[in-house]
């Protein structure tokens, strides 16, 4: 993984970066647990939800759903009789706060590093809750072209004054891209587009990077980057 401000790491991915060749990204893991159907809204958000869940018959059943940070949702509700033989949804566990209270948890959530992420609980009482987060990094566009291809752009990008900027887009499957430049005393003031960090190879290369990208989980997932001289860059996928 290229490293932020490590020239001699930097180096020896980007010193023969005209070689290179771009290639497809590989997509991500499926984001969602064992239990979860992982979904997307087509308008850029995508979604682990625990659906089809049968709830206790008891009458203020509630999300628990304030501690996903900590890896962890699900629901709660009032002990009574008809409640005592109740089973938790699969890929839950039953517990009790010894107070009354009983808990459905689904717990160890392997949770996105992605923006955005919130729970999604407000229609438990439908049989179904989970969480969302954005598809995009933060200073990305989610758009569509109306065909079933989707869009992360990074957009308005200010160029560094040098007539050889390029792409820099095939290590996109390693969760980063940007683009590069000759460094010259017309260059030294620039400053990157927000969301990505200036760095060099040492070797007379100056880059700008968007690291620690979240991937969607697609087959086709490839980089978007022929339009930088228009001023923008991204990836690209299908439904």
């Amino acid at each position: 993984m290229l490293l932020r401000n490590s020239p001699f790491k930097l180096f020896c991915k980007l010193a023969g970066v005209a070689l290179l060749a771009a290639f497809p990204a590989v997509a991500s893991a499926e984001p969602c647990p064992e239990d979860a159907r992982y979904a997307t809204n087509g308008a850029g958000q995508a979604f682990c939800l625990f659906e089809n869940m049968t709830l206790p018959s008891a009458s203020d059943v509630q999300p628990y759903c304030h501690y996903l940070d900590y890896g962890y949702i699900g629901f709660h509700w009032t002990e009574t009789p008809a409640t005592a033989g109740y089973v938790c949804p699969e890929g839950s566990y039953r517990t009790s706060n010894g107070a009354g209270l009983g808990f459905c948890i689904f717990d160890d959530l392997s949770l996105p590093d992605a923006e955005g992420l919130t729970p999604y609980c407000h229609y438990l009482e439908d049989g179904y809750m989970g969480y969302h987060w954005d598809m995009c990094p933060a200073g990305a566009r989610f758009a569509t072209n109306g065909a079933g291809l989707n869009f992360c752009l990074f957009e308005d990008v200010a160029l560094p004054n040098a007539s050889d900027v390029t792409p820099y887009c095939h290590y996109l499957a390693s969760g980063y891209m940007g683009f590069h430049w000759t460094e010259s005393p017309a260059t030294a003031g620039y400053v990157c587009p927000e969301g990505s960090y200036k760095t060099t190879n040492g070797a007379g290369l100056g880059f700008c990077i968007y690291g620690d990208l979240w991937l969607p989980p697609a087959d086709d997932l490839a980089p978007y980057c022929h339009y930088l001289d228009d001023g923008y860059l991204g990836f690209s996928w299908t439904d």
